[in-house]
């Protein structure tokens, strides 16, 4: 085996493994779940539409052409087509070079369209601001005891979510009672019914 021979092989062993793990680590946490956190809930409307009081918004981020996969994909299709060409076709080495170029360029490319219309499609990236719950309006789903938790439902970022909730005034919130958010804190929501935090009497 010649040192052209051992690139491509090399290119090759080391893509195919590292494509595999790569795909397989992604599959294992799931392409990052519900990319907003909580949990969806179809659920009733509370009557201020479980908006946001203040500034929000979402994020809109892309995938880059080079990233880990891309690059992996390009390394395996320019390693193996190479080996190909070079050993099975006995192409001049230079010939072997620019199919193989080709070949992981090409390879990339189909990647790279997978992962931006397939996997990436109809996903949504929310900013760290979005991601805020602070202001958000909801209503309880489950009564919300004085010294226990309950759960609140909303839509954020087009989408209904329910979260496990405590009262941040110490009071019982009945079903059905329309809250703020007012912090978030390990995995819980300390809400406020709507009248006292908007100091309604």
């Amino acid at each position: 085996m010649d040192a052209l021979e051992a690139v491509f092989v090399f290119c090759f062993v080391f893509g195919l493994a590292t494509s595999v793990l790569s795909f397989s680590v992604g599959a294992f946490h799931g392409a990052d779940g519900q990319l907003g956190g909580g949990h969806g809930h179809a659920g009733g409307d509370a009557s201020h539409g479980a908006g946001h009081v203040g500034d929000g918004g979402n994020g809109a981020d892309g995938v880059s052409p080079l990233n880990p996969q891309t690059i992996t994909a390009f390394l395996t299709f320019f390693g193996g087509i190479g080996y190909l060409l070079y050993e099975s076709a006995g192409s001049a080495p230079a010939l072997a070079l620019v199919g193989a170029t080709v070949a992981g360029l090409v390879g990339a490319a189909i990647i790279f369209l997978f992962l931006s219309r397939v996997l990436l499609a109809g996903q949504r990236f929310v900013s760290p601001s979005s991601s805020r719950l602070d202001g958000t309006v909801a209503r309880v789903s489950a009564a919300i005891r004085s010294d226990g938790t309950g759960e609140i439902v909303f839509d954020r970022d087009g989408t209904r979510r329910s979260e496990g909730a405590r009262s941040a005034t110490g009071e019982a919130i009945p079903i059905g009672a329309e809250v703020v958010i007012v912090r978030y804190e390990r995995g819980l929501a300390f809400v406020e019914p709507w009248a006292s935090y908007a100091g309604e009497p």
